[in-house]
C-alpha cells in the first residue's frame, strides 16, 4: 500500500485522469440504477404498501388486476378461500381511467374542453376505507363523505392538484373532492385516486364496469393445496404479491433492460481501468526493474498494483455516488428517481472487485520483468 500511495502522490495528474474516467462511468451507472429503482417502484408501490401475502384475481384476466372483473359468486368464493385459510382478506375495485382535474368551466365550450383543466391517466382504487388497504394521509384529512370525497397520490401535485380541488373521471358526471394526499400510491407508474368501493361502483364510469378486481390476503396461501384447488374451480387465480408484480405490463422487460445496462457498465469500467493500468505498468518497466534488482519481491509489487487499483476504483465510486446524491436533490419530482442504498452498495462493491480483477491484467507484465533488460 505504501508504494501504491507514494506513486499516486508522485503522479497525481495521471492517476486523476484514471479516477475521473471511473467517476464518470460510476456516476452513469448509479444514475441509471436510481432511475430503474424509481421507475420499478412507481409500478409496484401500492402493491408493496399492502404487505400482502396473496392476491386472488380471475383466471380470465391473465393474472392482471386491470383486466380482472369478479362476479359476486367469485368474490364469495375468494372470501371463502381466505376464511378456510384463516387469513384476513380485503376486496379491491380497480378502474384505469382518465381524470380531469378541477378548473373553471366555460359555458361555451363545456366542462370537458381541454382549456378547462388538465387530464391525466390514473387508477381509481375502491376499497374499504377502514380496512387494511387504506393508505396513510400525508397532507389534508381522511375521507368523511365516501360518496363525494377521494384521496389522491401526491404526484398529482405536479399536475396542479391540491387538497380541496375537484376531480372527475371522464365518462362520469360525478365530481369528487380531494380531501387528502397520499404517498407512494402509484400503480403501473400511474397515480392512484383512492375512494370508497361502493361509491366507485355507483359513480364510476359505466363504460369501465367498476367491479371487484381482486381480493387481497394477508398471508401467502399459494402453497395451500386446498386453496390451490378451490381457486381454479371458481375461475380464479391465486398469486403471491411478487408474482402479481412480475405480470405487470412492461415491468419485467424494463427491469431486465436496466440490469443488463448496469452490468455492461460495470464490465466496461473494469476493462477501461485494466487498460489504463496496463499501459501505466508498461511505462513503469524501468522503475519496476530497479525494484526487482534491489530484491523487492514480485508478490509485493503485485499486491501494490492491486491496492493501487482498489484505491482508484474506490475514489471514482465515491465521487460518482456523491454526484448521484447531488443529482437527486436538483432533479424535479416528476422524474422517477429513487436512491436505493442496498442496490448502490452492491454496485459499488461490484465496481471495486471487478476493477481489481481487471487491474490484475498487468500482473503478467510485472512477473516477467527482467531487471537487466528493464534498466538498460
Amino acid at each position: 500500500m505504501f508504494l501504491a500511495l507514494r506513486e499516486i502522490r508522485h503522479e497525481p495528474g495521471r492517476f486523476a485522469l484514471v479516477a475521473s474516467v471511473i467517476t464518470l462511468i460510476t456516476y452513469l451507472t448509479f444514475f441509471l440504477a436510481s432511475l430503474a429503482s424509481g421507475l420499478a417502484g412507481s409500478y409496484r408501490a401500492v402493491v408493496d404498501s399492502w404487505s400482502a401475502g396473496s392476491v386472488i384475481v380471475t383466471e380470465a384476466s391473465n393474472e392482471s388486476i386491470s383486466a380482472s372483473r369478479m362476479t359476486d359468486a367469485q368474490v364469495a368464493s375468494a372470501m371463502a378461500i381466505a376464511e378456510d385459510a384463516d387469513t384476513p382478506a380485503a376486496t379491491l375495485v380497480s378502474v384505469p381511467a382518465v381524470a380531469q382535474l378541477s378548473a373553471e368551466a366555460d359555458p361555451e365550450t363545456g366542462p370537458d374542453a381541454p382549456e378547462n383543466g388538465s387530464k391525466t391517466d390514473v387508477f381509481a382504487f375502491g376499497i374499504d376505507l377502514d380496512g387494511r388497504l387504506s393508505p396513510a394521509v400525508v397532507s389534508g384529512s381522511r375521507i368523511t363523505d365516501p360518496t363525494r370525497e377521494v384521496l389522491a397520490d401526491e404526484s398529482l401535485q405536479a399536475e396542479g392538484l391540491a387538497v380541496g380541488d375537484t376531480v372527475r373521471l371522464l365518462g362520469s358526471d360525478h365530481e369528487w373532492t380531494v380531501t387528502g394526499l397520499t404517498r407512494a400510491t402509484t400503480f403501473q407508474a400511474a397515480p392512484i385516486l383512492t375512494m370508497d368501493a361502493k361509491a366507485l361502483r355507483d359513480n364510476g364510469p359505466a363504460a369501465l364496469s367498476p367491479a371487484t378486481s381482486a381480493v387481497v390476503l394477508d398471508r401467502d396461501i399459494t402453497a395451500d393445496s386446498k386453496a390451490a384447488a378451490a381457486a381454479p374451480a371458481a375461475g380464479l387465480s391465486l398469486l403471491t404479491s411478487e408474482e402479481l408484480i412480475q405480470t405487470l405490463p412492461g415491468y419485467s422487460a424494463q427491469v431486465l433492460t436496466f440490469t443488463l445496462m448496469i452490468g455492461a457498465l460495470v464490465l466496461v469500467a473494469s476493462l477501461v481501468l485494466g487498460i489504463f493500468l496496463y499501459v501505466l505498468t508498461l511505462q513503469k518497466r524501468p522503475v519496476l526493474g530497479i525494484l526487482r534488482a534491489r530484491g523487492v519481491p514480485t508478490g509485493y509489487l503485485i499486491r501494490s498494483g492491486g491496492a493501487q487499483t482498489a484505491v482508484l476504483a474506490a475514489a471514482g465510486v465515491l465521487v460518482g455516488l456523491l454526484l448521484t446524491l447531488l443529482t437527486s436533490v436538483i432533479l424535479p419530482d416528476a422524474v422517477p428517481f429513487r436512491l436505493s442504498p442496498g442496490l448502490n452498495a452492491m454496485i459499488a462493491l461490484a465496481f471495486i472487485l471487478v476493477s481489481v480483477l481487471g487491474g490484475l491484467a498487468s500482473v503478467r507484465v510485472i512477473a516477467r520483468i527482467d531487471p537487466v533488460e528493464a534498466i538498460s
